[in-house]
């Protein structure tokens, strides 16, 4: 048995950076998940800190734990309390607790992109090309 089969390879590279971002369950998804009102900002959304992008999806941290496969909308700033740069549903595939905070890693699958979403990702990862290779 070949060991190369085993293995789990990236379908994309992934590009590391720290943006803020804010993340609620999907209209679809809200029957079966639900946050406890105390931990919401406003209108259902709970912050987060995304860490990597790629063509693939999102790498998020947060401090509340969503179930796998649950499908969620997140919107990324440019800054803290600046504009909004992309606002996209995304399916979890990964949920990992980083340590005692609590505090959640999560993996995502972006779901459905739209045209004029996948070009503001190709925007973003290659802008993030640029200034990797440059350093």
């Amino acid at each position: 048995m070949s060991v190369e089969k085993d293995l789990m390879v990236r379908r994309h590279e992934r590009h590391e950076l720290v943006l803020p971002a804010i993340l609620s369950v999907a209209p679809e998804h809200q029957s079966l998940v639900r946050f406890n009102p105390s931990i919401c900002e406003r209108d259902g959304w709970v912050p987060a800190t995304l860490t990597d992008i790629s063509p693939g999806g999102l790498g998020l941290i947060t401090h509340v734990f969503i179930p796998r496969m649950s499908l969620v909308r997140v919107r990324i700033m440019r800054g803290e309390g600046e504009r909004q740069v992309l606002d996209v549903k995304v399916r979890l595939q990964r949920v990992c607790m980083t340590d005692r905070r609590p505090a959640y890693l999560l993996g995502t699958a972006f779901f459905e992109l739209s045209d004029e979403q996948r070009s503001v990702v190709q925007a973003i990862t290659a802008e993030l090309d640029g200034v990797q290779k440059s350093a």
